[in-house]
């Protein structure tokens, strides 16, 4: 037995030895090497399907954020309308309040020419 770094031959001629290491077949590093270039296809559609669906998702995002601006724009208009509205209506409570306040005198006046009619009614009834 030799250590020397001499090629080993096996049947069909197609294996080679560097040093002591054991022989290396090449079909097997062609086949290690279609295995590599499908794992980087595959690792590469992998990527690419990865890289759309972030994009999509961006977009996804920047829809929702313009969505939620718009919701924001209108819930503020809805706001300040409603606003609005209640400032006329409590304006208009409060002029209707003075305007009953003249109505409330008008009934006393008449509750009170009525009691004087009543006590003209009697003085003049006896």
């Amino acid at each position: 037995m030799s250590n020397s770094s001499s090629p080993i031959d096996h049947p069909g001629g197609n294996t080679f030895s560097i040093g002591r290491s054991p022989p290396i077949d090449p079909n097997l590093i062609n086949e290690l090497e279609k295995q590599a270039y499908g794992i980087a296809n595959d690792l590469e559609t992998m990527l690419q399907n990865l890289q759309s669906q972030m994009f999509e998702a961006s977009v996804l995002t920047s829809a929702s954020f313009d969505v939620y601006k718009q919701a924001i724009l209108s819930h503020g208009a809805a706001l300040e309308d409603a606003s609005s509205k209640t400032r006329e209506l409590i304006e208009m409570c409060v002029r209707l309040d003075k305007e009953l306040a003249n109505v409330q005198t008008m009934a006393s006046n008449i509750k009170n020419i009525r009691q004087q009619v009543d006590t003209l009614h009697a003085a003049i009834g006896k």
